[in-house]
């Protein structure tokens, strides 16, 4: 791209182009979306929370905003969203996969981020479930070598400029090797983000299959661990604002809620006690 736009706000880019139709990217990119999905419900055998219901498709009341949401648990996953809110004939998407691990492993979490402003968002990231600063051995083994390089990789491809989010708990939860771009939204784009996924998630599955076990004795510090992340970051995403302006204040705290599995947390908190 041209334009140097790493600190540009959501608002501003769909200000500038507040009435494009991006529909037929929609379609591409949730198709992508939903490939990965497929993958991580079998990993899982993941099944639909009950929050899921009659969120399959929802609109606004005056029909600004349009969306879908899908919650999961499951086997070693504490939750699973995968969801899209936006209006795709008036240039925005967000659209969300975002899995958190259950204790038994610290594999990092898996965040894939698609979104139109009507410019192309991309954002993966494996979210890292310690402090990297003082643990080095975890750094190494999920953000060193081969994964630093193909990050590197992306990241020197000058068509995607960097993305800085507005919320600074957003940018201090982003891992050594965190993807979050802006470009133009194009076919082409699209199809080096999907290429750059697969080696991403398939990374990210061989973890898991090679993961070590953690002792019960440290799991319940690390619940601690990982729902403060979740709640501490699904209240401080600075898109927040955009559902509240058009659902109200009530309807999207219930949205926030339901996004960040308050009723599985409620649930499942100290259950290594029990």
């Amino acid at each position: 791209m041209s334009t140097q736009s790493d600190v540009k706000t959501i608002h501003e880019f769909l200000a500038d182009n507040p009435n494009v139709d991006v529909s037929k990217q929609w379609e591409r990119c949730w198709s992508i979306h939903s490939k990965i999905a497929d993958r991580i419900v079998a990993r899982f055998d993941a099944k639909l929370h009950p929050v899921s219901e009659g969120a399959d498709y929802y609109t606004s009341s005056d029909g600004q905003m349009e969306g879908a949401f899908f919650g999961y648990t499951g086997k070693g996953m504490d939750w699973f969203v995968r969801s899209w809110i936006g209006n795709r004939k008036a240039s925005i998407i967000d659209m969300n996969i975002n899995v958190v691990l259950s204790q038994e492993t610290q594999v990092p979490n898996l965040m894939i981020i698609f979104g139109t402003v009507p410019n192309l968002l991309f954002y993966a990231d494996y979210v890292s479930r310690v402090d990297v600063k003082v643990n080095e051995e975890y750094v190494e083994r999920y953000y060193g070598g081969e994964t630093n390089q193909h990050y590197l990789d992306f990241r020197a491809n000058t068509d995607f400029v960097w993305s800085a989010s507005h919320g600074p708990a957003i940018r201090g939860m982003q891992s050594p090797v965190c993807s979050s771009y802006i470009t133009e939204l194009t076919d082409e784009h699209i199809d080096q983000c999907e290429a750059y996924l697969e080696r991403f998630v398939d990374r990210w599955f061989g973890w898991l299959d090679a993961a070590d076990e953690l002792p019960m004795t440290q799991r319940d510090a690390q619940q601690e661990y990982d729902f403060t992340y979740r709640d501490y970051t699904n209240r401080s995403d600075p898109m927040n604002v955009l559902v509240e302006r058009v659902f109200g204040q009530e309807e999207a705290s219930y949205m926030l809620d339901r996004r960040g599995g308050k009723a599985q947390m409620d649930a499942d908190r100290g259950k290594w006690r029990r």
